[in-house]
């Protein structure tokens, strides 16, 4: 047997005994010698190709060592081990077996052995953050090299010491070395070694800004490692590349390439590179403010740098997961987070890096000073002040320090001082595409014309802000995406508001506000029946057979956990968050695929004209705004619109929204809270917080309410408001006006734009649960109101019925219990007999309903993402063609809510408009149950106006 064969079978035995059999079979040591140097040359060969293979044979080597006397043998294992760890990502465990290999080999008088193994060493040491011994190191190894006239070699070593200078920051030795590398791999002829000195080559101008000159190089070494089979270089590479895509605001192209990389990859746990595929990643969570994915992506990535030693992507992740927290308002844990960012490049000695952490930390004074302290913003303007020198290289970090110095400055009230700073700012500006750079200085322009009295120049940069983040927004395929990107941008809108309404320019103020509102929703109605239908490519078959064999999974994991009685396990809620969180990543992969999503343009903005003219005769449209200086409304008649301002401020409203819940839990619960605080006592102090938000938010308003559809578009925490309900110490608004909600006057007007279809039968569901027994009953008696049913209860209900009969439906009623998830909105779900509908199941539903009732608990509730987008179970069922949706605030009581929905469709029955009949059946339950509790939980959503037939 040839050493290369009894290599292969030693590397695929398992069994240590067997190996130990075989290898005692040899006879001397040149046989042992040549063993390990064919493990050796499998090491090598597979190091770029397949990293756990290339460890095996460093394992193998390192076993067969303990046989041998040749001391080369036993330094050449040494070697292969190290070099098999290291392609691990294991440069810690290696960094002993390299210096003893080197050592070896050089006392040995093998200097081109020992020069070889040092030059993985190198990288060893430098990810490992002793960046002195690494550079000390490169420069022994090329002397070997030149001493021994292996230009080639000096060349690659060349590289290692280019590499060392970017990690330390120092981007023009970095430069030069690889430069020169890149001109003497061309002269020999090494296309391989070219493609690595064009990747380490677009990495530097990267940093430097040089965004067109990386891309170029980026592209060549791509096109070198692809053609060569050079897996983990061409992985790396595109992980690179994405990072500049995603600099440059080109998110969907580096959500693409790290798409390709997980393809390639399989399982990415398996391979170094996955790991910095996966903190490129949180980055672009960090970008579009999904900011829970973003910590918990960082926070398993420190841990991991952090037991291999990898002391720049330490740094890299601590700095990602602090910027996350600050966005999250976690101010004090950022803080802890970036002081352990900045000790770590400022021990890889990275003055950029060090400067780039002190002006996100600078950032969380500035925030810190929004809140009224000053003595914040002056730490903010000295920390920044600091940082500046140290990034005049780099434009784009510099234009960030100087914006978040003009910020402070301009908080502090020396605008001249500001004014200039920010100017240098637009000056580095000029040429970069960098969006959220640029969306910020422009804010802070506008801001700044502002205090300037320069209005006209202040609308401008406003627009420009928006125009551009807008852009922005709509690129983005996934919707998700969308919703979550406006999040930490909206202050521009509510500045030009503010300058609108100042200008008494009420009609374009109003259509700004909305922009700003459920824009990634209304583009989804508005494309939602003009996608053309497209054959499925096999890469998106697979994806949904694996997101419907998940989807299964999940369902069949709740059921289980509903049988637990002593409380959910830790282990049995993380496999729940973990299936979720592969079904979320095969959702968004599934839109970001999905060839029509390519062609999605933003809607053209719905304006006050098209509002006005979708209104019923005498209706009125109520919609809030909240602003930094207070919450406005807007009224839109047919042929009026007015604003009132400054009514009061969020935080107030959540107060007593706080409070309202605490009595409504009380009234719930019944039974020993109705003794220890009385029916009539209760019910007063339900009322004292109902009022309370009546002053807030309806007394200040010039409403003449007479019994008109009364259309309310809440804003923030509103949307959790029972309106009908508010009281006037006399009345409730009920009692003056038809009450229904819509997301954003956009929304409600493509509620009414869409058309009537052939009407079908009431299709209801009813699930009796042991804390809902009504649930059948309810059901039985709506069928027998109307006469064109079908009905699925008990073990009917199954979720296979539900997407076999809901499209045909005309009106869908489900009766159940719901579960409203803020951590996970779109997993709120509806029980139903064989497991659980999720808020995500009804993307892929096409209703075809007049009205959809969810009688069940807490269905109306939803997640405020940025951009006032609601995440939960309403935005499913708009999003699946519901032009209306019957749906709960709160936790309802079944037997009370089975009167109601006897009375509401009776009215329907009658010929009524939703909203009428809505209003009929919450005067019935009053007048027996007069705590809102019990009549004001169910609202409407969208188009209220429209009769059933019924």
């Amino acid at each position: 047997m040839t050493p290369y064969d009894l290599a292969q079978y030693i590397m695929n035995e398992p069994d240590p005994a067997r190996r130990q059999a075989w290898l005692q079979q040899l006879t001397s040591e040149a046989e042992y010698a040549h063993l390990i140097e064919a493990l050796k040359a499998e090491v090598d060969r597979h190091k770029d190709v397949d990293t756990a293979r290339a460890l095996q044979a460093g394992e193998r080597a390192l076993e067969i060592a303990a046989y041998v006397q040749d001391a080369r043998a036993r330094w050449l294992a040494f070697w292969a081990y190290a070099v098999g760890l290291t392609v691990r990502g294991r440069f810690a465990e290696a960094l002993p077996y390299y210096a003893e290999a080197r050592q070896g080999l050089q006392s040995l008088g093998h200097k081109e052995d020992a020069a070889r193994a040092g030059m993985r060493e190198i990288q060893a040491l430098a990810i490992t953050g002793n960046m002195a011994g690494a550079l000390a190191l490169a420069e022994q190894i090329r002397e070997a090299f030149i001493e021994l006239k292996l230009l080639h070699d000096v060349a690659l070593v060349s590289i290692n010491i280019g590499i060392v200078h970017y990690r330390s920051g120092r981007m023009l030795e970095a430069e030069g070395a690889v430069r020169y590398a890149l001109e003497q791999l061309e002269r020999l002829g090494d296309l391989i070694g070219q493609g690595k000195a064009h990747s380490n080559l677009a990495l530097i101008y990267e940093a430097q800004d040089r965004y067109s000159e990386a891309v170029e190089h980026y592209q060549r070494a791509l096109e070198t490692f692809r053609s060569h089979n050079q897996i983990e270089d061409f992985i790396g590479n595109s992980v690179n590349l994405a990072l500049l895509h995603r600099k440059q605001g080109r998110l969907n192209q580096a959500l693409e390439l790290l798409s390709r990389v997980r393809l390639m990859y399989g399982n990415l746990e398996d391979y170094p590179n996955a790991a910095f595929a996966q903190l490129e990643e949180a980055r672009i969570c960090l970008d579009l403010n999904l900011l829970s994915e973003a910590i918990q992506l960082s926070q398993v990535l420190v841990e991991l740098f952090s037991a291999r030693g990898m002391q720049m992507e330490l740094a890299e992740a601590l700095t990602t997961l602090g910027g996350a927290q600050a966005k999250q308002g976690q101010l004090e844990e950022a803080r802890q987070t970036l002081e352990r960012a900045r000790a770590g490049w400022l021990a890889l000695d990275n003055v950029i890096q060090v400067a780039l952490v002190d002006v996100a930390v600078a950032s969380l004074f500035l925030e810190s000073g929004r809140k009224g302290q000053v003595e914040a913003l002056e730490q903010a303007v000295l920390v920044v002040g600091q940082a500046l020198e140290a990034l005049t290289e780099i434009p784009s970090a510099k234009a960030l320090g100087l914006s978040v110095m003009a910020e402070a400055l301009l908080s502090l009230g020396n605008y001249t001082e500001a004014k200039r700073y920010l100017e240098e700012a637009v000056s580095l500006m000029v040429g970069l595409n960098i969006p959220d750079l640029t969306i910020r200085i422009e804010r802070l322009r506008g801001q700044m014309a502002l205090l300037e009295n320069r209005t006209q120049a202040a609308e401008l940069h406003f627009k420009q802000a928006i125009e551009r983040l807008e852009s922005m927004r709509v690129s983005l395929r996934v919707d998700e995406f969308k919703s979550a990107y406006l999040g930490d941008k909206l202050e521009v809108y509510d500045c030009l508001v503010e300058l609108l309404l100042d200008k008494q320019r009420l009609p374009e103020a109003f259509e700004y506000a909305e922009r700003a509102k459920s824009r990634a929703l209304v583009d989804l109605l508005a494309q939602r029946g003009e996608q053309p239908q497209t054959l499925l490519d096999p890469e998106i078959e697979r994806l949904q057979q694996e997101l419907a064999q998940t989807r299964q999974e999940l369902n069949q994991h709740l059921l289980i956990l509903e049988t637990e009685t002593s409380g959910t396990p830790s282990s049995q809620r993380e496999k729940m968050m973990s299936l979720e969180h592969r079904i979320t990543q095969l959702v968004r992969e599934i839109e970001r695929l999905q060839p029509e999503a390519a062609a999605f343009e933003q809607v053209p903005g719905i304006g006050l004209w098209d509002v006005r003219k979708a209104l019923e005769p005498g209706a009125v449209l109520l919609e809030y705004y909240n602003t930094h200086r207070g919450l406005v409304a807007f009224l839109i008649e047919e042929k009026r619109i007015e604003v009132v301002r400054n009514l009061g401020s969020l935080e107030q409203v959540r107060q007593h929204l706080e409070q309202l819940e605490f009595f409504l839990t009380r009234v719930a619960q019944g039974g020993i809270m109705l003794k220890i605080y009385g029916e009539e006592a209760l019910r007063r102090a339900v009322d004292e917080h109902l009022q309370a938000l009546y002053h807030l938010l309806i007394e200040p308003l010039p409403l003449q309410l007479t019994g008109q559809p009364l259309i309310i578009v809440p804003h923030g925490a509103l949307h959790a408001v029972p309106f009908a309900a508010l009281f006037d110490g006399e009345q409730y608004l009920l009692d003056r006006a038809e009450v229904s909600l819509a997301p954003s006057a956009a929304v409600y007007t493509l509620c009414r734009k869409r058309s009537y279809l052939e009407t079908g039968p009431l299709t209801a569901f009813g699930v009796p649960l042991a804390n809902i027994p009504y649930a059948v009953e309810e059901v039985e008696q709506i069928c027998r109101i109307v006469q064109n049913t079908q009905k699925f209860v008990g073990d009917e209900a199954t979720l296979q019925n539900f997407f076999a009969a809901a499209p045909q439906a005309g009106v869908l009623h489900i009766a159940t219990h719901g579960a409203f998830r803020p951590d996970n909105p779109m997993f709120s779900g509806l029980r139903m007999a064989d497991g659980w509908l999720a808020a995500r199941d009804f993307y892929n539903l096409r209703l075809q309903a007049e009205l959809v009732v969810l009688s069940a608990c807490e269905t109306g509730l939803a997640k405020q993402a940025g951009g006032d987008e609601l995440m939960g179970l309403t935005r499913g069922f708009l999003y699946a063609g519901a032009p209306c949706l019957i749906a709960s605030l709160w936790p309802v009581r079944d037997d009370v809510t089975a009167q109601f929905m006897t009375t509401f469709y009776t009215h329907l029955r009658l010929g009524q408009p939703i909203a009428t009949a809505l209003r009929a059946a919450q005067l019935a339950v009053r007048a027996v149950f007069p705590n809102p509790y019990f009549w004001a939980a169910f609202v409407a959503m969208g188009d209220s106006y429209r009769t059933p037939q019924l």
